[in-house]
């Protein structure tokens, strides 16, 4: 099994800005000088041939690469490396710990379009690597406006490999036995009909798979990435959803959404977060600490890549007596899931990728 960390803010070095194509991006040619090779312990070595000698925002792919290619709208799997522009010094890598980083490209496309051109539009692909250069010219905004001398950036990145934000792989013909579903790979479910108030609710969790995905088993000590909808059995209402586009009912009257304002636990607590306008919502990280019972039941055993419809009784999602907005109603959810990685490498992850943010602040 593959180490990941869910790292899904932008690294430091890819906060850029810019235009350009072929095998780079702005001044390809004054990076050509660069060396790249791995040592037996798996770090990066970099020789600096030539002095990089441009003001622009540039890129170069070193290597294509042989697998998928990295598609706009995936998360990406990377190792990358922190390099000194004039020495070739590898300040800080994580090739070597075999626990890449997880960056979800719409996100990093809506903030730096130079970076996401870079990692898109040159030819790369799984295994490839690209240099990606900013001079202490062109840095601006931000935390680079707090800094009094700027230095130039350099850094080598490597797609590791690429996943879509969605379920994928073999549809599964629904049971049944639970309420109908209009179910497309890449498109955010809908409910047929809604069961109805006087319609007999299971005692406990059910749920069916509607998409077989072929990855990694769900493992109880996991953090997991999702995209989901949430409806009521009663009315069939939509009260919270992870997927672009899909408003829940409750939004307009509640400033957080469905999400947890009550400090009751919930499958989104995060969602509402990360709904700002014009940033596109990444899927939904959580764990079984923070998503309801009926969650863990229905998901656990289950792979990365499949789509799971469940119903989820009250008892097993907000009881009567809890405080939540939902309590007391029974619930009908659709689940994608997109990824997941042992939470101790994701602590990991979090602490190197603060450690790499601040030393390219310095």
């Amino acid at each position: 099994m593959s180490r990941k960390h869910l790292a899904l803010s932008l690294p430091a070095v890819l906060l850029l800005a810019g235009c350009g194509g072929g095998d780079g991006i702005g001044d390809s040619s004054a990076l050509e000088g660069l060396d790249v090779h791995m040592t037996e312990e798996g770090a990066p070595e970099v020789v600096v041939k030539d002095a990089i000698e441009t003001e622009e925002r540039s890129s170069l792919v070193l290597d294509a690469g042989d697998g998928a290619e990295v598609e706009g709208d995936h998360l990406i799997e990377f190792s990358q490396a922190s390099v000194d522009p004039s020495s070739g010094s590898v300040q800080q890598e994580n090739f070597s710990s075999g626990a890449p980083g997880m960056l979800y490209l719409p996100e990093l496309k809506a903030g730096d379009e130079f970076s996401y051109k870079s990692l898109t539009e040159t030819g790369l692909k799984v295994g490839g690597e690209i240099a990606l250069y900013v001079p202490a010219e062109a840095q601006s905004g931000g935390q680079q406006q707090m800094m009094q001398q700027p230095a130039d950036q350099l850094s080598v990145l490597r797609v590791e490999d690429t996943l879509p934000d969605h379920a994928s792989g073999e549809e599964v013909e629904q049971s049944g036995d639970l309420p109908a579903v209009e179910s497309t790979e890449g498109e955010a479910p809908e409910l047929v009909e809604a069961p109805g108030e006087d319609a007999e609710v299971p005692e406990s969790t059910q749920s069916e798979v509607l998409i077989q995905g072929d990855g990694e088993e769900i493992a109880d000590d996991q953090v997991m990435l999702a995209r989901y909808t949430g409806w009521t059995w009663s009315d069939g209402e939509v009260f919270d959803s992870s997927w672009p586009g899909v408003t829940a009912s409750s939004e307009e009257e509640s400033e957080g959404g469905s999400g947890d304002d009550s400090g009751g636990e919930s499958p989104s607590a995060s969602a509402a977060e990360d709904s700002e306008e014009e940033t596109p919502q990444r899927p939904y990280q959580f764990t079984w600490d923070t998503s309801i019972t009926g969650w863990e039941e229905a998901l656990t055993g289950k792979h990365v890549g499949d789509r799971v419809l469940m119903v989820v009784p009250a008892a097993e999602a907000y009881p009567e007596d809890s405080e939540h907005e939902m309590a007391g109603e029974d619930l009908i959810f659709v689940v994608d899931l997109v990824a997941a990685v042992p939470q101790e490498d994701l602590q990991q992850g979090q602490q190197g990728q603060q450690g790499q943010q601040g030393q390219q602040g310095q």
